[in-house]
């Protein structure tokens, strides 16, 4: 005998209940105006895509573009008024904000009102911790998407109105603590740059210094590594701009390294890379520093180099970082040398870029400073992934009445 989905989810037997979405408030879907025509956009009406809804926290509030009321008309939006949870169907399915003002959409969502018996916040959670599901019961051979009638019938459990309200309570305090603690390492993050752009610049120096700042070569500095991977190691790591070193398999979802793996240079834990494909915020291409593995095989479009004894390591890491080379590295880069997405720039004039540093004690200074700094972000990145992982484990025991609360 098939199980009842009380049974299967064993939700309490006192006052809970499955519904449906479309029995808590009412469906919205969305759409988009034409955009031939001009007299559709830049209205007054908010109109929100995915994007938008992925960057943002518990609520959202504006959009990057707006439409007129002739776009909403002449098209499949529907307004629906402020305090509405939008939720992507189409793509990144199961992302999701509540609206605090009147919007729309376009069709890569729905949208639900909630009902005043309701709690809202309850319900945006109950959604929000459901997203594999959401997933699960998407279909479609282009991109998955999760169909009106799919939306419509997809069943939350329910407690009463007073608990829901104690359940979405809580919940919200960990929200709370969490954007706190984000706004907090932002905060932190800024400060850093602008140490960056005093000390690494002389622009500020640190009491007990007043030598002037010399000029050198990279390559007086540091020095090329091209030793291959002899020793067949097959820890394939590729630089991204915002993660640093992360193996390819995690970066690309599959390995895109040659089977043959002899070819590719082997670095060590300290070693520098410099990676020449520009991305966004590194317009000429980053500079990582490898200290999460002992050893690693790279492409050989990388440059890879070593810092010699007479600089300071973590120095030169923040000097790459804070892009004080990169007016230096602009200069070199060819006319037009964008070949394949790469920055065409020479062995040679890489390591002729002219750098102008502070004598090796005063570098090893501000390296404590900025790694002070560091040290304290570290700690609140930490302490932000252990609400975000406590936050999920309450949503799963609190929305499913494994776990009750006193009202």
């Amino acid at each position: 005998m098939k199980q009842s989905l009380r049974e299967q989810a064993k939700i309490p037997e006192s006052g809970w209940r499955y519904v449906k979405l479309s029995d808590l408030g009412e469906i919205f879907t969305g759409g988009t105006p034409s955009t031939t025509k001009q007299e559709f956009w830049d209205g007054n009406i908010i109109w929100y895509t995915p994007t938008e809804i992925s960057k943002s926290n518990k609520y959202i509030s504006s959009s990057r573009r707006m439409i007129t009321e002739e776009g909403l008309k002449n098209s499949s939006a529907k307004l629906f008024p402020a305090n509405t949870i939008i939720v992507c169907t189409r793509a990144t399915i199961g992302e999701l904000a509540i609206s605090e003002k009147p919007a729309t959409t376009n069709q890569g969502f729905k949208n639900i009102k909630v009902n005043e018996d309701t709690d809202l916040q309850f319900v945006y959670y109950s959604i929000l911790s459901n997203k594999n599901n959401l997933i699960s019961k998407s279909s479609g051979s282009t991109f998955l998407e999760l169909s009106t009638t799919e939306f419509r019938n997809f069943k939350i459990p329910l407690p009463p109105l007073k608990e829901q309200q104690k359940i979405a309570q809580i919940l919200s305090q960990w929200d709370e603590a969490i954007e706190t603690t984000q706004n907090l390492i932002e905060q932190l993050q800024l400060r850093k740059k602008g140490l960056m752009q005093e000390l690494l610049s002389g622009k500020k120096r640190l009491a007990g210094f007043s030598e002037e700042w010399k000029e050198t070569k990279l390559g007086d500095i540091t020095s090329r590594i091209t030793k291959k991977n002899t020793e067949l190691n097959d820890t394939v790591i590729t630089i991204s701009a915002q993660r640093g070193f992360v193996r390819q398999e995690d970066f690309f979802k599959k390995r895109v390294a040659s089977s043959t793996l002899s070819g590719y240079y082997l670095i060590e834990k300290g070693h520098f890379a410099y990676n020449k494909s520009y991305s966004n915020g590194y317009p000429m291409g980053a500079f990582k520093r490898l200290d999460t593995l002992e050893k690693a095989v790279v492409t050989t479009l990388y440059i890879c180099f070593e810092a010699k004894d007479n600089v300071d390591s973590d120095f030169l890491l923040n000097y790459f970082e804070g892009g004080m080379i990169t007016k230096n590295l602009t200069r070199i880069a060819q006319e037009g040398g964008r070949a394949h997405g790469l920055l065409n720039i020479g062995i040679n004039d890489f390591f002729g870029l002219k750098l102008t540093v502070p004598s090796l004690t005063e570098q090893k200074e501000i390296s404590k400073v900025l790694n002070t700094v560091d040290e304290e972000i570290s700690s609140k990145i930490s302490y932000l992934d252990n609400l975000k992982k406590q936050k999920k484990g309450l949503m799963q025991q609190l929305l499913t009445g494994q776990k009750r609360v006193k009202i």
